[in-house]
């Protein structure tokens, strides 16, 4: 790609797809855009088209960044030395340049940014998702049990939806209340067109005895469809298959329909937000310094440590605090009594 290219990619960046001109995006297959032909369309043609967010834009640029080097590396890698020389030299050049047009992004919060739910709309979320409540959105007794297990794992553990969906069997203690998150990239045993992965870190998170057995006692049910036979990952649909992304956006949409006063923002990432904020007053309470709680705090969510912080003891006294804490956390959240 041209400069001049690159600089279009990352004008292109800052507007929704549904924005771009109809008739200068060339789609090569469903999401995959051919960008050579992306123009954004005039505003004077368009004065309804808004800009996303400079957040959005940047991330998007970053990604495509990474993305263009890893391919430069990757073809450079069968070139004689000297082409391969030449080959990185030209990369990061026009690296240099798209990510000159990465918006400064503010650190600080924002009117109407993401926060937890409420004290209140976390005991309305968990009343709404009992298996047996009145005003459960969903008919069928499995999808009941497994769409309460989704929502209580997202609340109990802070784990991300991709790093939910891509829980598998295997990854679960047998002989304790520990699963551990797993980074699999390009995996052969997850067959969904849009594979789910970790971002963050490989980590063991350890649940409360009662939750695991609500986890066991899933997997009891789960092993009644025999499709799921086949398929590694933990949460399933009903007709056995790995669950998607889209099913786990499904069912906040329900979650919301179904409870109105919710914050019309309640995503799985709400979930992960709350987590933090319930970290946080729980870490208050058992008074653990800063930094303690900073370490405890990235051990759980898989984060990359502080490096001032990088010695073994501390990491370990870091682990115990924030097992400590992550298991105080989930009291509220046991599985309901049969």
């Amino acid at each position: 790609m041209t400069l001049p290219e690159l600089t279009r990619l990352a004008e292109a960046a800052q507007y929704r797809l549904a924005d771009l001109a109809d008739d200068e995006v060339e789609s090569v297959k469903p999401q995959v855009i051919n960008l050579h032909s992306v123009r954004r369309r005039l505003k004077s043609q368009t004065p309804e088209t808004q800009p996303v967010d400079v957040a959005t834009q940047a991330s998007r640029i970053r990604y495509a960044a990474a993305y263009l080097e890893f391919l430069s590396g990757y073809f450079g890698a069968d070139l004689p030395k000297e082409q391969r020389a030449q080959l990185k030299e030209s990369t990061d050049i026009g690296m240099r340049a798209l990510l000159s047009n990465m918006p400064m992004v503010s650190r600080r919060d924002k009117p109407g940014a993401r926060h937890g739910l409420s004290p209140e709309d976390q005991n309305r979320v968990l009343a709404a998702i009992d298996p047996d409540s009145p005003i459960n959105p969903w008919k069928r007794g499995f999808v009941r049990h497994r769409n309460w297990l989704i929502v209580v794992l997202l609340l109990a553990t802070g784990m991300r939806r991709g790093e939910l969906l891509g829980l598998q069997i295997g990854d679960l203690s047998p002989n304790s209340p520990k699963l551990t998150i797993v980074r699999r990239a390009d995996s052969a045993s997850d067959a969904r067109m849009t594979q789910q992965v970790a971002k963050t870190n490989a980590r063991e998170l350890e649940l409360r005895p009662a939750l695991m057995r609500a986890v066991w006692e899933y997997i009891k049910v789960r092993r009644s469809i025999k499709a799921a036979r086949r398929v590694p990952q933990l949460i399933i649909s009903d007709e056995g298959e790995a669950l998607s992304a889209q099913s786990i956006t499904k069912l906040f949409a329900d979650l919301r329909r179904a409870c109105p006063g919710l914050p019309v923002n309640l995503t799985s990432h709400v979930m992960r937000h709350t987590w933090n904020e319930r970290f946080s007053e729980q870490a208050e309470h058992m008074q653990l310094s800063d930094s303690v709680e900073e370490r405890a705090r990235n051990e759980q969510q898989g984060w990359a440590d502080d490096s001032k912080m990088s010695k073994t003891y501390t990491r370990r006294h870091a682990q115990a605090k924030g097992r400590q804490v992550a298991l105080k956390l989930q009291e509220a959240l046991d599985a309901p009594e049969k």
